[in-house]
């Protein structure tokens, strides 16, 4: 069973002042089921649709795709970016790269408990397609993202206009982003199908790279 997730969240700062043990992540029911040889397989393709009937959907290829087990508290801080994204300009210049601080933060979190054999991590290749293998049955939540290098002189020019520049720091580029997530459901033996196009995308927005300004 595949079902959307439709809100994700917390912020970042928030992650880090919770307690590890509080945090703790029990793997217990994937280890079982890898031991008894309960897995199965998510496959799926990464899009951009059509503009028109005659042409064909483009590949996103080099997508990155990642599949954790699930947290229900990854989620509610995911939940807690988006939502906070459509308060102001400068929210949404910074929910992008939040997004991924929390999904870095529980992937070390996953490795330091010993883990690192559920962190599941692959790429769309060209046809636009990705294969994750050997999971084992359970719950589990799927994070693909794409980006795309924009001009920095473009972005420079709008964030001008918005005046959203971070205090001390000098704008060097920005990449568009988009982020699909999934919460999917392994059974064993079963190949769960995903399809992920740009219309359905989970969130969309920026991040930004940027260094110290020096002549501040």
């Amino acid at each position: 069973m595949i079902r959307p997730v439709m809100a994700i969240g917390w912020l970042v700062t928030v992650l880090a002042s919770v307690p590890p043990e509080a945090r703790a992540i029990n793997t217990d029911s994937y280890r079982a089921a890898a031991t008894s040889g309960s897995i199965g397989v998510v496959t799926g393709r990464i899009y951009e649709e059509r503009k028109r009937p005659e042409t064909q959907d483009h590949p996103l290829a080099g997508a990155a795709v990642i599949v954790l087990p699930k947290s229900a508290d990854v989620l509610r801080k995911l939940e807690e970016i988006k939502r906070t994204a459509r308060n102001s300009a400068d929210d949404y210049r910074t929910a992008g790269a939040s997004i991924v601080a929390v999904r870095r933060a529980y992937e070390k979190e996953l490795w330091d408990s010993g883990a690192v054999d559920l962190v599941k991590a692959t790429t769309v290749d060209a046809d636009g397609r990705f294969v994750v293998p050997d999971l084992p049955a359970g719950d589990w939540l799927l994070i693909a993202t794409h980006a795309v290098k924009i001009d920095k002189h473009t972005d420079v020019s709008a964030s001008k206009k918005r005046g959203v520049f971070a205090p001390g720091t000098r704008l060097t580029g920005y990449q568009r982003v988009m982020v699909w997530l999934r919460e999917v459901t392994v059974s064993k033996g079963q190949s769960e199908n995903l399809e992920l196009s740009d219309r359905s995308a989970w969130f969309s927005g920026v991040v930004e790279e940027r260094l110290p300004d020096a002549g501040r």
